[in-house]
């Protein structure tokens, strides 16, 4: 019967969502997307009553934010136009995009020459959470490929190009490359993610996408998430395969569809007691500093709680997330605790609101650049809210640090010609004659 109740609960609050406001790439929809997709398992498995109590507690926060949304388009009015694209794009962007390109290629093959080769490199993926310890900073190199590659197709639509085809064939060898590296991280999120962004950013730059071809597309990423997890947690064993009906566990791994409720079953049927008052929440920060320097440096929330439930039979090759009521529960104890999750999560919400209305107004006022600049962070930042509902607050937050600062990285790069002053004199030639 709770199932029931919170499933017509659910359908109201996606009904107000998008009656509230049509864009389908706002705070709203991502949030209401993470609380309809990583919660599944409530309507499908009896859960703690507890667990119902706080998901709840999500609904009615998700009816907040539609509420919060439509106040902000009623005192900003219509809706922004999306300007067509009016000046030449200039040809340096492309030797500056691939000339960075080659910082995140290069790292990638020294990492798989310091694991031992590509084979082996590919066997340290299920466990890179234990076998890649130490090597935060050349993943992050890597990691570097995805902004650039999703500036690269933001400028093509942000710009007019006199070559639209060359360009366009140079942007497709580029995803290329960037889905030959990002196979090698073993992360589908690192994978799928980009083309989710990729949409978002076609969404306000170009046009705007039909509901319909967003849940579509959606599903099917899914569908393509659940295959890769169940890919990924074989490759250990790839050499007994002969198909895939002889993979471990199901061909669709459908774990995703519980990634909300697992942490909260965790703390709620056994007491956790060894509080961390406030130490995860520091990760996001203190991640970036050397084991060697810092050897007992702040665990993060998905390691507390992994830990919590192993007990010694932890081995630290993988780690849950936790959400941020979960997170809040290990730091604060569970009346606090909730609490404290619930009224970080409004927070994060009001400025994710903020930020929206923000974008709204950069889109008629801003030049090419500037544009691009703001839906990229936009597009980076819009799904926090939702993250934060399964997803653990280093994992997130720290995740959102890196991606702002390399996405900064490159765009900085456009603007100032980092590279050498030779490097442009032709390209400024053909820039100042037609563009690309």
């Amino acid at each position: 019967m709770i199932p029931l109740v919170l499933f017509i609960l659910l359908l109201c609050a996606l009904a107000l969502c998008f009656m509230s406001n049509r864009d389908i790439f706002s705070p709203g929809k991502f949030y209401h997307m993470s609380l309809t997709v990583f919660f599944a398992d409530v309507f499908l498995s009896e859960q703690n009553g507890y667990v119902y109590a706080v998901y709840t507690g999500f609904i009615f926060l998700g009816m907040a934010i539609s509420l919060l949304e439509a106040y902000t388009l009623v005192k900003r009015g219509k809706s922004p136009r999306r300007p067509e694209p009016s000046r030449r794009l200039p040809t340096r962007f492309v030797v500056v995009l691939w000339g960075f390109s080659i910082v995140p290629v290069l790292a990638q093959c020294y990492l798989i020459d310091i694991t031992g080769g590509l084979s082996a490199l590919t066997l340290t993926i299920a466990h890179r959470v234990a076998e890649w310890r130490g090597l935060g900073p050349l993943v992050m190199l890597i990691k570097l490929i995805a902004p650039i590659n999703l500036v690269y197709f933001a400028v093509g639509l942000a710009y007019m190009k006199r070559w639209r085809r060359t360009w366009w064939l140079l942007y497709f060898a580029h995803l290329a490359l960037f889905l030959a590296v990002a196979a090698l991280q073993g992360s589908r999120g690192f994978i799928l993610l980009q083309f989710v962004f990729m949409t978002v950013v076609y969404h306000y730059l170009k046009s705007p996408i039909k509901l319909r071809y967003a849940v579509a597309g959606g599903a099917t990423l899914l569908i393509i998430a659940a295959l890769l997890g169940t890919v990924r947690n074989n490759l250990s064993r790839l050499h007994e395969l002969d198909s895939l009906s002889d993979m471990q566990g199901d061909t669709l791994n459908l774990k995703i569809f519980s990634y909300g409720v697992n942490p909260l079953n965790v703390v709620f049927e056994r007491e956790f007691t060894d509080y961390q008052y406030g130490k995860t929440f520091l990760t996001p920060m203190t991640n970036f500093v050397p084991r060697r320097m810092w050897a007992k440096k702040f665990e993060s929330g998905g390691v507390v709680l992994t830990k919590f439930l192993r007990g010694r039979h932890y081995l630290g090759l993988s780690h849950m997330s936790t959400g941020i009521v979960t997170e809040s529960i290990l730091n604060f104890g569970y009346p606090f605790g909730i609490f404290w999750g619930f009224l970080l999560l409004t927070l994060v919400i009001i400025l994710l609101t903020r930020l929206y209305d923000r974008l709204r107004t950069a889109l008629d006022k801003s030049g090419p650049l500037s544009r691009v600049w703001v839906v990229l962070v936009y597009t980076y930042v819009a799904s926090i809210g939702g993250s934060l509902l399964f997803g653990e607050l280093q994992s997130q937050v720290g995740g959102l640090f890196i991606r702002l600062i390399l996405l900064s990285l490159v765009i900085l790069a456009l603007r100032l010609r980092v590279l050498p002053r030779w490097v442009f004199v032709r390209a400024r030639t053909a820039t100042c004659r037609d563009g690309l």
